[in-house]
């Protein structure tokens, strides 16, 4: 049994799907395809049903990927376990960040971390779904958390501070405050969660449209004077055409960790960005707060 052909497996598992697994992978989805094939031929049973909606597990295939899962978390942590003691600050390096962070707070730290440490070969994955670190889909995450699960440690840098925001020209035709049926918020998410966004308990007649589930679209959408939405002060209040809206305070939000695994953490280049970015958060705390 072939253990790459293994991780395809669990790759689809996870995905639900195969060219989806492939991307996950970086290889064509007809070679992973072909491997699942092979493994199902060598261990003589189906693993799968294709189905329109995606990879689902036979009963085989559920046996199987209990012990497969077995397999990866002991291998997982001779990973971790090796690169953890590595002094060398250098080769690849993966953080996973919130968009808005990469394209409107931390670039410019970004590119001095790289230049500060050439050898480092970073990757950024933006993303709001939380990589796993224990399986180290990225080495160092920037999460919007209170309390960090045990298996990982790092530093709490900042909290993050929100306001309610719209475009100048958006503001000059429509009034939240005596017409808020003229004006609408820009969904985000579940409905159920909207009472919780910044102000949004201020304006409760104000009717929320669309679903806009990333604050740089969101403010995208508020600088094409679409509406309003609840945005980080850091976005909000340095981004061109737009401004809060009357009567909208800064109203302070989860805390904001840079995080890595807890057997990681040693790893020099892992705790090069850690430290650094902490700083950079330092540095920052003003737009963080609205203050700037």
């Amino acid at each position: 049994m072939n253990w790459d052909d293994m991780k395809i497996f669990l790759a689809i598992t996870k995905t639900g799907g195969l060219k989806r697994a492939a991307r996950k992978l970086n290889i064509h989805h007809s070679s992973c395809a072909r491997r699942i094939k092979t493994l199902e031929h060598d261990l003589g049973i189906k693993l799968f049903d294709r189905l329109p909606s995606g990879y689902a597990l036979t009963h085989g295939g559920e046996a199987l990927l209990l012990s497969a899962e077995q397999i990866q978390q002991e291998f997982n942590t001779i990973e971790r376990d090796i690169l953890g003691k590595d002094l060398r600050i250098e080769g690849d390096l993966c953080l996973t960040l919130p968009n808005g962070f990469a394209t409107h707070l931390l670039m410019p730290d970004i590119h001095a971390f790289m230049k500060q440490f050439p050898k480092v070969h970073l990757e950024l994955n933006m993303t709001y779904t939380n990589m796993d670190l224990a399986s180290r889909e990225a080495d160092v995450a920037i999460r919007h958390i209170d309390n960090p699960v045990d298996s990982l440690t790092g530093k709490r840098v900042s909290r993050i501070y929100r306001s309610a925001y719209a475009s100048t020209e958006y503001l000059s035709s429509h009034d939240p405050i005596h017409k808020p049926e003229s004006c609408h918020w820009l969904g985000w998410g579940n409905a159920a969660n909207h009472l919780k966004w910044a102000e949004k308990k201020k304006y409760p007649q104000i009717p929320v449209r669309g679903n806009m589930y990333s604050d740089v679209l969101q403010l995208a959408a508020i600088q094409e004077h679409l509406g309003i939405a609840s945005l980080p002060c850091f976005i909000g209040d340095n981004a061109s055409g737009i401004q809060r809206i009357p009567k909208a305070n800064v109203v302070p939000g989860e805390w904001i960790w840079v995080l890595a695994h807890k057997d990681m953490v040693k790893n020099a280049k892992v705790r090069a960005l850690i430290d650094f970015l902490a700083k950079a958060f330092s540095v920052h705390k003003n737009r963080m707060e609205g203050k700037a």
